[in-house]
């Protein structure tokens, strides 16, 4: 087998990886912060997409609509994070885990109906800009134009999470609430409206990806269901609450599921579960996780 060949599938998985990535970074925030586990996560994510074929198709006969439509539907997407989370989600943060999954996989299906009405079943296909039609090559390997885009922001993404995490007054804020609401708010400081911008923030990612998504292939109705299972399997294998872990588990799971087509095509999806299922049994609270977080 050719090296160049085995490059491309390795470039494959690093586009999946980052596209997991960005789904599951929100997914790990909001839990890590807010103890949330909330199974409508991706179901936002194909809003998102939505959003975005919808700004394009307003857009479509100028070149930058794809680019507009974008942020566009990221911003979209969050505001309607930050309606959930006003209306419905601050009243999980003291239930238990099994009442939150009831109450996010209701609010997925429900979303799921919206999407029906809004949109309808129809497959929603956005046309990327000529400039983008045409394949790079790497070493060698070709890649599609698109996918070094997906690449870039995943990193963006990855970067500017740890930056804000790390360097911000903000970000110390939420790191601390982290470990102890109480005295956050002995200080003074709102622990309600940290876990609003929070899960804004979480949905506000997702609503980028799916805006990402939108332009790789047709926006389809149950898209979200596949990718919610590959993003929990992603938070598992690298630690619930730790972004360098959340993105570790998206390339693994990335290139696993890259490489694993070309040998078991059937058996892709089952060789991530083993590895995921290994990894609770070995290491419950993930690879960069802690044990707190089990």
């Amino acid at each position: 087998m050719e090296l160049s060949f085995l490059f491309s599938q390795f470039l494959s998985g690093l586009t999946y990886g980052m596209i997991l990535f960005l789904v599951a970074s929100g997914l790990s925030l909001i839990f890590g912060v807010m103890n949330i586990l909330n199974f409508a996560h991706a179901t936002l994510w194909l809003i998102g997409a939505y959003f975005a074929y919808s700004f394009w198709n307003l857009m479509q006969n100028y070149s930058v609509a794809l680019w507009i439509s974008i942020p566009l539907a990221a911003l979209a997407t969050g505001a309607v994070g930050w309606v959930l989370e006003v209306v419905l989600i601050k009243h999980l943060y003291k239930r238990a885990l099994h009442e939150q999954l009831l109450v996010t996989y209701a609010l997925a299906l429900i979303l799921g109906d919206m999407i029906k009405i809004v949109w309808g079943p129809t497959d929603r296909l956005i046309l990327r800009p000529p400039v983008i039609q045409q394949p790079i090559h790497i070493f060698g390997a070709p890649l599609d134009s698109y996918f070094v885009f997906v690449i870039l922001v995943g990193f963006a993404v990855a970067a500017g999470l740890w930056w804000f995490l790390k360097y911000t007054k903000y970000g110390h804020i939420v790191k601390a609430a982290v470990f102890s609401r109480e005295m956050v708010s002995a200080l003074g400081i709102p622990i309600p409206r940290i876990f609003t911008w929070v899960f804004t923030l979480g949905i506000f990612i997702a609503g980028l990806a799916g805006g990402i998504q939108s332009a790789i292939g047709s926006v389809t109705l149950g898209m979200d269901i596949s990718i919610i299972i590959q993003a929990f399997c992603v938070v598992v294998i690298g630690g619930f609450g730790s972004l360098v872990g959340t993105l570790v588990g998206a390339l693994i799971v990335g290139e696993v599921f890259s490489f694993a087509i070309l040998y078991w095509t059937d058996g892709a999806m089952v060789l991530i579960f083993a590895i995921t299922a290994g990894i609770l049994i070995v290491r419950p609270w993930g690879l960069l996780g802690t044990p707190m977080r089990t």
